[in-house]
């Protein structure tokens, strides 16, 4: 509570970023709560009932028990429940009223069914997703991936998901999927379930969360015009980053350079790490907020465009290239454990370094309202090289199973769903055609036999 003194340097100030001056209270109760509501999603404030709005002259207001409670009734009525303190004091002789509002601590607090935020001395309704967002950029706290969530339970956690996460974070602990997520710090203060425990580990997230998917789709020729395939991957963000790969291996073209009995060279159109790069930074920094768009992944005949809703942060775009800012600190954090993201601003000269190596154009970027990544592809893959060259584009998976075979008939089908981009239900598929086809069978048992080509 504050006393007369405090009182008095306030109405000295004048309104402004934390002052709101009322003569009375207004005929619409709610107007009240709206400041308080604005208040709270900003940095804190006073409401003084019984001061001129203009002059700041102290003229004092009484307010009956009927009205009180009006009042209060109308400051409860604002989600999520804000701290706010609601008392008399007299000032040179006269009584006002004081609403005390604290910075809110889980952002965004909603009033009428609006979010109100303060802007200097007047209290501005937020209209659109772009104001939306620029509260959730201000306040530094208001990220979706740390907003509370209300439909998931640590019981609906998929192992399935945990175990991918623990084998690619380097994870050894045989610790339950409820003490890992405490101990990755995912909850809320007081244990509250979070957004980015089911974007990780529900298979329900792109349910759930209709916008947290990635939607891919294959162009033929330059523009959008005629859609060879697509596919729209959900489920948690480590499987979309690990499905969205697979598709696109199986649609890239790749050269196999041989050079005697050395490992084998892979060489892709447009490099994987460059690849994986945009897709980690469109999964990590998209604006979830936004559910009228998803990321998109699009491949044409000439190039690769990978498009993240939301845009740059404006202090990114100042410093295009040179630092970074994730709309999504948890995700970002999480997909930095599993070592798919490099330090932090690093992500755009890694990809201009990774295409300069392959002798390809620098990547284009895109920065209007969408951030969109342009990979152009290497249209001559193929060089003389005094080595043997394979070059791969567009083979059909039967001749693919086979000539990885050819290569080891040792290999399980798991590792030949792996190498082809599969799931295993699907490489057995294209297997047992083969078998029944008389082109293909396996001598000895699973452990230790092998395939024959016939």
């Amino acid at each position: 509570m504050i006393d007369e003194n405090k009182a008095l340097e306030l109405i000295a100030q004048g309104e402004g970023q934390h002052v709101e001056f009322k003569e009375s209270v207004p005929s619409k109760v709610r107007e009240l709560s709206e400041e308080v509501c604005a208040f709270s999603n900003a940095s804190g404030g006073y409401v003084l009932i019984g001061v001129n709005n203009k002059s700041g002259f102290v003229k004092g207001f009484t307010i009956d028990n009927t009205k009180r409670s009006s009042i209060q009734d109308s400051l409860d009525a604002i989600q999520p429940a804000v701290d706010c303190g609601f008392y008399p004091l007299t000032v040179q002789g006269h009584d006002i009223w004081v609403i005390e509002v604290q910075e809110g601590d889980n952002k965004p607090y909603v009033a009428s069914g609006s979010i109100y935020v303060r802007r200097g001395a007047n209290s501005q309704k937020l209209r659109t997703p772009a104001e939306m967002r620029q509260l959730f950029d201000d306040a530094g706290a208001l990220h979706f991936d740390e907003a509370f969530n209300k439909w998931f339970r640590m019981d609906e956690v998929s192992e399935q998901a945990v175990r991918e996460f623990k084998e690619k974070a380097g994870i050894s602990s045989a610790a339950p999927a409820p003490e890992l997520i405490r101990n990755l710090e995912l909850l809320g203060p007081k244990g509250e379930m979070t957004n980015v425990v089911p974007m990780f580990f529900s298979d329900e997230c792109g349910k759930r969360i209709p916008q947290a998917v990635v939607r891919c789709v294959l162009f033929k020729g330059t523009n959008k015009v005629h859609i060879i395939d697509s596919k729209t991957i959900g489920g948690p963000l480590l499987s979309q980053y690990n499905e969205t790969t697979k598709w696109l291996k199986q649609r890239l073209a790749v050269e196999y350079i041989m050079d005697g009995f050395n490992p084998r060279i892979e060489k892709w159109e447009i490099p994987l790490d460059a690849i994986k790069e945009a897709l980690t930074n469109s999964i990590c920094h998209r604006d979830y907020y936004d559910t009228a768009a998803n990321i998109m992944v699009e491949l044409y005949d000439d190039r690769l465009e990978i498009t993240n809703p939301g845009g740059l942060l404006p202090i990114v775009a100042k410093n295009f290239g040179h630092m970074s800012k994730s709309r999504n600190p948890k995700v970002f954090e999480l997909f930095t454990r599993m070592d798919l993201v490099e330090k932090v601003g690093s992500g755009i000269p890694r990809m201009s370094d990774l295409m300069k190596e392959a002798g390809l154009p620098a990547p284009e970027y895109r920065t209007e309202g969408f951030f969109t990544t342009v990979l152009y592809k290497n249209k001559n893959t193929v060089k003389e090289t005094g080595k043997k060259t394979i070059k791969e584009t567009g083979k059909k998976m039967p001749e693919r199973i086979l000539e990885i075979i050819g290569e080891n008939p040792q290999i399980t089908v798991s590792d030949i769903a792996e190498r082809c981009g599969l799931t295993y239900n699907g490489a057995y598929y294209h297997i047992e055609k083969m078998r029944n086809k008389g082109i293909l069978l396996h001598k000895g048992g699973d452990k230790g036999g092998e395939w024959v080509i016939l």
